[in-house]
């Protein structure tokens, strides 16, 4: 069926993420903290679970994570670059009479750890991640709930290698980065992928820039991955990959990236010792598989219309006791969930159980449990759902819960 463009423009009002976020009690943006996000317990729930299946399969991966300062004197955003290319988006200070920055992104950190960790060319690759809390200044025009904020955090990640190990190096994240997708509800199908160029304020040599875009292209070629070209759009140090979801209304979003870098480590310094025990610098990949967790968060509300899927809703299950004689039941139930994992709650209230389910599916929910007198004597639940209801026992549930 097709649908207008009015239709359309409704639905997106309808499930916007910040509306969503404020009907499920998820989140809000103070006026009093212009561009940064207070997470509600719920909210930050599904924060903590993106971050945590984000840090495991990174684990998978052989990443090694760390934890870098969020403010650095001038001279080291200097000695990158970024003071000069960046220096309008930065929040900067006055300490001790020296100029200060609150960090606009991790990698100078993660290169001057390099430095500490890797000493031989026997210990590449290096793989770091962080969740990096990250400050830009934002115009206040352009802030847009968690699609846009001047304080997120990022899922960065640096691999320091030789040259000879960027195409076992790319096909490994891409392959970590559909598997994260695919999680998340976004098939291959869903994945756009473009290859950003050399900028015209590009850093380095022609040279470098030619084999770094070539290694790109020739490694989504040989990954059989469609890709476009997107001429003067690369970052000042490195042509990048970049990869675009499509969401449930047909509109896209880049969130992952991965960049060919043979700048950075020239500019900061950063070297090994080769076999030849001779200092070389390494190649450095800078990469992200979401971007911004509060962003991507904001991609998924919209996309789910609020209706998480199990793993992460933080109102997947609500447990509602028909009476107080039947709440030890109900907890021995609720207790058995959550000790699998999964996000429940007890409604103890004195509210009617039609007023209480109706409550948990306005609130995006997927399954209550009812409990009362034949439940508790049969040792069993009655499982509703929007549109089903269905007595089992609690092991068939959780059954019909491993295998969603």
């Amino acid at each position: 069926m097709l649908v207008s463009t009015e239709e359309t423009e409704m639905y997106k009002m309808k499930n916007e993420h910040r509306k969503i976020g404020s009907e499920l009690e998820l989140f809000s943006l103070s006026d009093y903290a212009s561009g940064m996000v207070s997470w509600y317990p719920k909210g930050y729930a599904i924060y903590r679970k993106v971050e945590a299946y984000l840090r495991e399969i990174q684990e998978q991966y052989h990443y090694r994570e760390i934890r870098s300062p969020i403010l650095a004197n001038s001279q080291l955003w200097d000695k990158s670059g970024h003071l000069e290319k960046f220096r309008d988006d930065m929040f900067l200070l006055q300490n001790d009479g020296q100029e200060q920055a609150l960090k606009p992104m991790n990698c100078p950190f993660h290169i001057e750890m390099f430095n500490q960790l890797c000493q031989s060319y026997r210990e590449l690759p290096l793989r770091l991640s962080e969740f990096g809390l990250c400050h830009r200044n934002e115009a206040s025009g352009a802030l847009n709930g968690l699609l846009r904020l001047r304080s997120f955090n990022q899922d960065d990640g640096h691999v320091f290698c030789r040259e000879h190990q960027i195409q076992s190096e790319l096909m490994s994240f891409v392959e970590m980065l559909y598997r994260v997708y695919d999680k998340f509800g976004f098939d291959a199908d869903s994945i756009e992928v473009s290859i950003s160029l050399r900028a015209n304020n590009k850093a380095g040599s022609e040279d470098a820039w030619d084999r770094a875009e070539q290694y790109l292209q020739d490694g989504l070629k040989q990954l059989n991955i469609p890709f476009k070209l997107l001429p003067n759009e690369g970052a000042f140090y490195a042509p990048k990959v970049e990869f675009a979801l499509k969401d449930s209304l047909g509109r896209q979003w880049q969130c992952g990236t991965f960049q060919l870098d043979f700048v950075l480590a020239q500019r900061m310094d950063a070297t090994f010792i080769n076999e030849e025990s001779k200092s070389e610098y390494p190649v450095i990949l800078h990469r992200a598989v979401l971007g911004s967790l509060e962003r991507f968060i904001a991609i998924l509300l919209e996309h789910y219309q609020g209706r998480l899927p199990l793993w992460l809703n933080p109102n997947a299950i609500s447990i509602l006791p028909i009476s107080d004689s039947h709440i030890a039941q109900a907890n021995v139930v609720c207790n058995r969930l959550k000790s699998l994992g999964y996000m429940v709650s007890l409604d103890k209230s004195q509210d009617s159980v039609g007023y209480k389910l109706r409550q948990h599916f306005k609130h995006k929910g997927l399954y209550c449990l009812i409990i009362g007198d034949e439940e508790v004597e049969q040792a069993k639940v009655t499982v509703r759902q929007k549109k089903s209801n269905a007595k089992m026992s609690l092991k068939d549930f959780i059954n019909i819960l491993e295998a969603a």
